[in-house]
Parts: structure tokens; C-alpha cells; sequence
């Protein structure tokens, strides 16, 4: 049995909206069972959007007030278990540009919320919850 914590990375497009709420959930739901992070294709450093830390703070509970975006350079992509791209552009790029391996990398269909309101932001956190429920079911990494 592999007593080693499962390591997930999380990346979106700028590390502002979509990857670091996922990030967020599944730090919630997972607990110290499992190292969590977050980063982007493009990321330049800066906050989680305020319509982020809002909908995080308000429906789940959740700070990510602290968030700051990190490039997914900073991060040794082999030491992950799971690398989650939020959509099939960000797919494409992990693949082709940094690599990643099939075995480890998953395609989600989670729309860029940027520049819109907390409602779409509030639908984008729900559609992330439940990819993340699928995904967590399918790795067996629910406790």
C-alpha cells in the first residue's frame, strides 16, 4: 500500500480564478491526506480574483484571500500524481509544452470566469466541485 500523501496540481490560465478555487476545494475535502497546489500556464504572480475569494469565502467557507499566482514552472510537474488542466487549451499546452505524461494529466471542460460576475463565478465553483467529486471517486482519494 502506498503510504506516500497523493500530490494534485491544479492549473488554469493565469492562476487567478478557476485553479485556485479547485485548489481550495480539494485542500477542504482532502485534508492533509494529500499535498494540494495551484498554478497557471501564464501565470505573473498578483491575487485570486475578488470574485473568487468572495464566492470561496461565502458558499464554501474557504480563504484563498492569501493566493498568490505562480507560474506552473515553479513546480517540478513529475513529483504530481494528478495534474488537472481546467480546460482543453490548458490540456494541450501541459501536453505539448511541459510534457505531461497521459498517465497523470486530466482534461476538465471548467470555463474561464474572468471578467465576469460572482453568479457566473459561483456556477464555475460548482461545476469545479463536482469535476473534483468524479475525479476523486475515479483516483480513489476519497477517505
Amino acid at each position: 500500500m502506498d503510504k506516500r500523501k497523493k500530490r494534485l496540481l491544479f492549473v488554469c490560465y493565469g492562476n487567478i480564478c478557476r485553479s485556485p478555487m479547485a485548489e481550495g476545494l480539494a485542500r477542504k475535502r482532502l485534508g492533509p491526506a494529500a499535498e494540494v497546489a495551484s498554478a497557471g500556464i501564464a501565470a505573473a504572480g498578483g491575487p485570486a480574483s475578488e470574485e473568487a475569494v468572495l464566492v470561496m469565502k461565502v458558499v464554501y467557507k474557504i480563504d484563498i484571500s492569501a493566493h498568490v499566482a505562480r507560474p506552473v514552472g515553479a513546480f517540478d510537474l513529475g513529483r504530481f500524481d494528478h495534474i488537472i488542466a481546467m480546460d482543453a487549451s490548458i490540456y494541450h499546452h501541459l501536453r505539448t509544452v511541459w510534457e505531461v505524461p497521459e498517465a497523470v494529466l486530466y482534461g476538465w471542460d471548467i470555463e474561464d470566469p474572468i471578467g465576469t460576475d460572482y453568479q457566473t463565478y459561483k456556477e464555475t465553483a460548482l461545476k469545479i466541485e463536482r469535476r473534483l467529486g468524479q475525479l476523486l471517486t475515479a483516483a480513489g482519494l476519497e477517505t
